[in-house]
């Protein structure tokens, strides 16, 4: 088993003990900032930081009742971030990326209220920040990130219950995570089963496309990124609505599909007759579905009730398909292709440490 699939395999356990440990993690965010009632969220984030703060969105929203918005540094800096309350999240697993840092140190240069979600307190973001929150993830000696990424949507899932003043909508989603957790090991075993089978058909494959649509697309453009990471090859995601709008022309023998399905609804529909049409002109597709019903070739998850949790049961089983493909051909993750990268680009601060904020 390679470093990534052990990381991988780590998840449901991980999961559980965050679950767990909800109250302790919350805890300093709930005293800070429960009674800020915000009028907008702002959250921070670039790669799979941004990625995990997509999948986060729709329990935030429900939890604030507010309008929350996922920015990746750059569009954050040209943009007004201005409200009578607003509250910002900037989500840096490292903790030292150069672009997130500067952008939460202008914030809270400005007075803005800040929570850094980052693995170290003491980081170049933790310390910038008005209040880190430190993921507990264990470690992570990698650069293409899996449990660190589903650590942080759930570690931001929590936060924003630990605020909620919907008990109902709270005591619902906890339900629901508990059971998240439950399956998790299941969903994990299926992916695998899956993923083995379908390996030979995908791996000659230069080029893949991920769908993803409503809650599925912030998983689906986080897939893409592993799976680009990890078999240095192109790896496209689009809306299902936009790649009905111009990408199936692209649609021949030499493209592979990859259809986060929704449970229900035109949308799930629109993406079975998409796959249809895929194979008639000779493309392949492989279809993921969170409710255990589907086509025979489709993985079947185990899926907890809760569309806004679909992102934790879609993810993992792409994470494990992204590593058995960089397995078979032979790549090491583990080492960084490109050792250099980051210093040459000025985009991490690495092996920078801050002192902690009193």
């Amino acid at each position: 088993m390679t470093l990534l699939q052990e990381y991988i395999v780590q998840q449901p356990a991980l999961w559980r003990a965050l679950l767990d440990s909800r109250e302790e993690i919350t805890g300093a965010f709930a005293r800070r900032f429960g009674d800020l009632r915000p009028d907008r969220v702002v959250l921070i984030g670039s790669g799979s930081s941004h990625y995990a703060a997509l999948m986060a969105r729709p329990v935030l929203e429900r939890a604030w009742g507010a309008e929350v918005t996922c920015l990746v540094p750059s569009e954050a800096a040209g943009t007004r971030l201005t409200g009578e309350r607003p509250l910002y999240l900037a989500i840096s697993q490292s903790g030292v990326s150069t672009n997130t840092y500067e952008l939460v140190t202008a914030l809270t240069g400005a007075g803005r209220p800040v929570a850094a979600v980052t693995e170290r307190a003491d980081s170049p973001v933790g310390s910038a920040a008005t209040l880190a929150v430190t993921l507990r993830i264990g470690e992570e000696r990698i650069g293409a990130k899996t449990k660190g990424v589903t650590a942080t949507v759930l570690t931001l899932m929590l936060l924003g219950l630990s605020v909620c003043r919907d008990e109902t909508y709270r005591a619902d989603m906890l339900a629901a995570l508990d059971r998240l957790c439950r399956d998790a090991e299941e969903n994990l075993a299926r992916a695998r089963a899956w993923s083995q089978a379908r390996l030979a058909e995908i791996l000659p494959f230069r080029h893949l496309y991920v769908l993803g649509c409503g809650s599925g697309l912030g998983a689906a453009r986080e897939a893409a990124l592993k799976l680009l990471e990890t078999n240095y090859l192109p790896v496209s995601c689009y809306p299902l609505d936009e790649y009905l709008h111009g990408i199936q022309n692209a649609l021949d023998e030499s493209a592979c599909l990859l259809c986060l399905l929704p449970p229900e609804g035109e949308d799930r529909s629109r993406m079975l007759r998409l796959a249809d049409f895929a194979r008639s002109v000779g493309a392949r597709c492989a279809l993921l579905s969170p409710d255990g019903s589907g086509e025979g070739e489709t993985l079947h998850l185990l899926h907890c009730g809760r569309e806004e949790l679909q992102p934790l049961e879609f993810l993992p089983a792409l994470q494990v398909l992204a590593a058995d493909l960089s397995a078979a051909r032979g790549i090491d993750t583990s080492r960084r292709r490109y050792p250099d990268f980051f210093s040459l680009m000025g985009s991490k601060m690495e092996g920078t440490v801050c002192p902690q904020k009193r």
